[in-house]
C-alpha cells in the first residue's frame, strides 16, 4: 500500500473530501431522510386503503442518511399493530382495540415483559382475561391469559398472502418477503416504562440532546416486539416481549450534524470490514449508534469538525473500549440495560477490547481507513480525490435507487387496489375506488406536507384505477365513454409510471378509437 504522510487534520479533510465524492453530503443526508419518509407515508396510506389496520415507521440506515451505496443497507419497517393497545397499569382502556398489560415476573431480564390480555368490567374498567383467545395464548399460574410472541408468525403469514405472498424470511424478530427488507410487527405503547426515565432525568453535561429533542422523544410511542432474551429457557422466550425506542433513537439520529454522520458512516465501515469476520453481527452496529451517542452528549461540541473527523472516531472507540473493559454496555435510552449481555461472551469481550485497542492505537497510522474497500474509500484517500463528476455521478445512483423504491411502492398500490377489487363486480369496484380516490383527494388538501406529497403520486394511479373500471363498464353497455373518464384517464397522466397511458391506449382500442 503508497505510504500516507500527512497531518491528522489534514487526513481529515481527504476522508471528508472521499464522503463528499462518494454522495455522502449534507443535503444527500437530508434528502434521504426525507424519501425515506415519503416512501413510508406512501406505504401507510396503502394500508389505509385496504383497511389493514397499521401503520408503518422506517427505521434505522436508509432513514438516518447513515448509508453509503457501498454498504447496501436493509430498509427496515416497524409495522405498528394499531389494533392493539398496551398499557403499563390497570385503568387505561381503549375502547375498540386489543388491550394488553405489560408485566413483569422474576423470569422476565431488563428490556423485557410479558404481555396478557385484558377484558372490560361492567362498571367501565378493566380485568385480567381468564379465557384463551388464540391457540398460542397461554395460561399462566396466576390465570392470566399471556399472549405469545410466535402469534406474530400466524399474522404476518395471512397479511403476506393477502399480497400474493407465499413465503417469509425471518431474521430475529423481524418478518419479510425480501432480502433486502426487514419488517418488525410491533404494539405501541402510550406509556414511558420506568427503565426510559433514565433518558430524562439522568445528569449530563446538556449541550446535547436538545431540550426540545427530548421533550418530542417523551411524547414518542415505545413498541413491545416479538423477541425474547436468547438466555431465556425456550418455554419462557416465546411469552416475552422486547422493549424498543426506535422512535426517539431515530430523532436522536436526525439531530446529528453532517461530521458526526460522517464519523458514524467510518465507524460503520471499519466495523464491517475490520469486525465482522472476527465477532459476526454479535458486534452490532447498534453497539457503535450508543457508543456516537454517548460521546457526543459527554462531549464538548465544537469538536466535531471536518478537521478532527478521525479524532473524533477515536473518542468514540476510546468509548467502546472502556465498556469491553467494564463488561457493560449502556443502552442511551433505557436505564439498566447491558448490550452486551446475550450477545457476547466474556471471552468475546476481552477480545473485542483488544482489537479495539489496536484499532485506535494504529487508526491514526491510517492503515486501517486506507485499507478500506467499500465504495474504494480506501483507495479515493490514497488518491487525494477532489472530483465533483463522480459526486454528481454518485449523488444520481444513489437519488436512482430512492427512485426505484418509491416507484415499487405506487405499483404495490395499483396491485393492491387491482387485487381488493378483481372478485367484486364492476358496481362495487367503482364504488371502492371512488371511496380511495376521495380519502387520497382529502390527503392532498387537509394532509401533512408528506401526506400531501404522497397524496400527489398516488391520485394519478387512483385515478387510472377508477376510469378504467369506468370505461369498461361504458365499453361493455356500448355507451359512449363520457367525458368525466377522459379526464379522469388525463389525471393519471401526471404520474411517471407508464400505467395510466397503457390503460388509456387499451380504452382507446376496446372502444374502437
Amino acid at each position: 500500500m503508497t505510504s500516507y504522510k500527512k497531518t491528522k487534520e489534514e487526513f481529515s479533510r481527504d476522508v471528508y473530501e472521499v464522503f463528499q465524492a462518494i454522495g455522502v453530503t449534507s443535503d444527500m443526508i437530508l434528502r434521504r431522510r426525507h424519501d425515506y419518509q415519503l416512501l413510508v407515508t406512501l406505504h401507510s396510506t396503502n394500508f389505509k386503503l385496504l383497511e389493514v389496520p397499521c401503520s408503518t415507521f422506517i427505521v434505522g440506515s436508509q432513514v438516518e442518511g447513515s448509508t453509503t451505496l457501498g454498504m447496501k443497507s436493509d430498509i427496515d419497517f416497524v409495522s405498528r399493530l394499531d389494533m392493539f393497545h398496551v398499557v403499563l397499569r390497570l385503568g387505561a382502556w381503549q375502547t375498540g382495540n386489543i388491550n394488553l398489560l405489560a408485566f413483569k415476573d422474576e423470569t422476565t431480564p431488563l428490556q423485557f415483559y410479558k404481555l396478557c390480555r385484558l377484558q372490560p368490567t361492567p362498571d367501565g374498567s378493566q380485568e385480567y382475561m381468564r379465557d384463551p383467545v388464540d391457540d398460542t395464548d397461554i395460561v399462566d399460574k396466576n390465570g392470566r391469559v399471556l399472549i405469545n410472541n410466535t402469534w406474530v408468525d400466524t399474522f404476518a403469514m395471512l397479511e403476506l398472502k393477502k399480497f400474493g405472498e407465499e413465503k417469509m424470511i425471518k431474521h430475529g424478530p423481524s418478518r419479510s418477503t425480501h432480502d433486502q427488507i426487514d419488517c418488525v410487527v410491533a404494539f405501541p405503547c402510550n406509556d414511558v416504562p420506568e427503565e426510559c426515565e433514565d433518558l430524562y432525568q439522568r445528569s449530563r453535561p446538556g449541550h446535547w440532546p436538545k431540550t426540545e429533542t427530548l421533550e418530542y422523544a417523551r411524547q414518542c410511542q415505545v413498541f413491545f416486539i416479538p423477541q425474547g432474551h436468547p438466555h431465556s429457557p425456550v418455554n419462557e422466550r416465546q411469552l416475552q416481549w422486547r422493549l424498543s425506542t426506535t422512535l426517539q433513537e431515530r430523532k436522536l439520529m436526525f439531530d446529528f450534524i453532517e461530521e458526526q454522520m460522517l464519523v458514524y458512516i467510518l465507524l460503520k465501515m471499519l466495523k464491517k470490514e475490520h469486525c465482522e469476520t472476527k465477532f459476526g453481527d454479535n458486534f452490532s452496529t447498534f453497539h457503535l449508534k450508543t457508543a456516537m451517542l454517548f460521546t457526543i452528549e459527554r462531549h464538548p461540541p465544537d469538536i466535531w469538525c471536518i478537521d478532527n473527523i478521525v479524532v473524533c472516531a477515536t473518542y468514540c472507540i476510546d468509548t467502546l473500549i472502556q465498556w469491553a473493559h467494564d463488561k457493560v454496555c449502556p443502552h442511551f435510552t433505557m436505564g439498566g440495560v447491558n448490550l452486551f449481555h446475550g450477545k457476547l461472551s466474556e471471552s468475546e469481550i476481552n477480545d473485542l477490547e483488544s482489537f479495539l485497542t489496536h484499532l485506535n492505537n494504529h487508526i491514526e497510522e491510517y492503515r486501517y481507513i486506507c485499507n478500506l474497500k467499500m465504495d474504494c474509500f480506501g483507495e479515493m484517500v490514497l488518491q487525494k480525490v477532489h472530483d465533483q463528476k463522480n459526486k454528481i455521478k454518485r449523488q444520481k445512483e444513489i437519488l436512482n435507487t430512492i427512485e426505484a423504491i418509491v416507484a415499487s411502492e405506487q405499483q404495490n398500490t395499483i396491485m393492491s387496489i387491482h387485487s381488493q377489487i378483481s372478485t367484486v363486480d364492476v358496481n362495487t369496484a367503482v364504488s371502492s375506488v371512488t371511496k380511495h380516490a376521495t380519502y387520497v383527494r382529502s390527503l392532498q388538501i387537509h394532509g401533512s406536507e408528506l401526506q400531501r406529497e404522497a397524496a400527489d403520486l398516488l391520485f394519478p394511479l387512483v385515478s387510472g384505477i377508477l376510469a378504467s373500471i369506468q370505461s369498461s363498464r361504458c365499453i361493455d353497455s356500448r355507451q359512449p365513454v363520457t367525458r368525466g373518464i377522459i379526464n379522469l384517464y388525463e389525471g393519471s397522466f401526471e404520474c411517471n409510471l407508464m400505467n395510466g397511458k397503457l390503460k388509456y391506449a387499451s380504452m382507446l382500442y376496446n372502444s374502437g378509437q
